[in-house]
């Protein structure tokens, strides 16, 4: 995406916002015939993955300007393509590892059927914890 290209737009998160809690209820509502524990962590699991969806999201289309602390729109023009694809990179790979990370908890939870509150503040710690590192994580023009 060159910076003739690069326009300032929220369409994409809008469509992010709006479809993330459509599909959680759907899916949701189909998995209500098991078990709440397995609902519960599939409702975790979805969130984590919407969030990595999101980054995937802002690293495609390069709107790194939506990162709260991030870069401004103009300063995102201005650094060019190649740097705002290595900041939205370096988020990617966070919250893919934290997917990850999400997804071997849930089986290791099911395999040793842990409580649905150790699963809700084991995962909500880990989205905390992941949110606190992208602080690291700096713009540099």
């Amino acid at each position: 995406m060159n910076n003739k290209k690069y326009k300032k737009t929220y369409k994409p998160l809008i469509a992010w916002l709006i479809g993330y809690p459509v599909i959680a209820i759907i899916i949701i509502e189909r998995l209500s015939i098991l078990s709440t524990k397995v609902s519960t962590l599939v409702s975790l699991i979805i969130m984590v993955i919407s969030l990595y969806i999101l980054m995937f999201i802002i690293y495609k289309g390069e709107y790194v300007y939506w990162i709260n602390g991030g870069p401004n729109y103009e300063e995102a023009k201005s650094a060019g393509s190649e740097k705002r694809k290595e900041y939205a990179k370096a988020y990617l790979n966070i919250f893919l590892k934290m997917m990850l990370i999400s997804f071997l908890y849930g089986i290791i939870s099911l395999f040793f059927n842990f409580s649905i509150w150790m699963d809700i503040l084991l995962i909500s710690l880990l989205i905390i914890i992941i949110a606190f590192s992208t602080i690291l994580i700096k713009f540099n023009k």
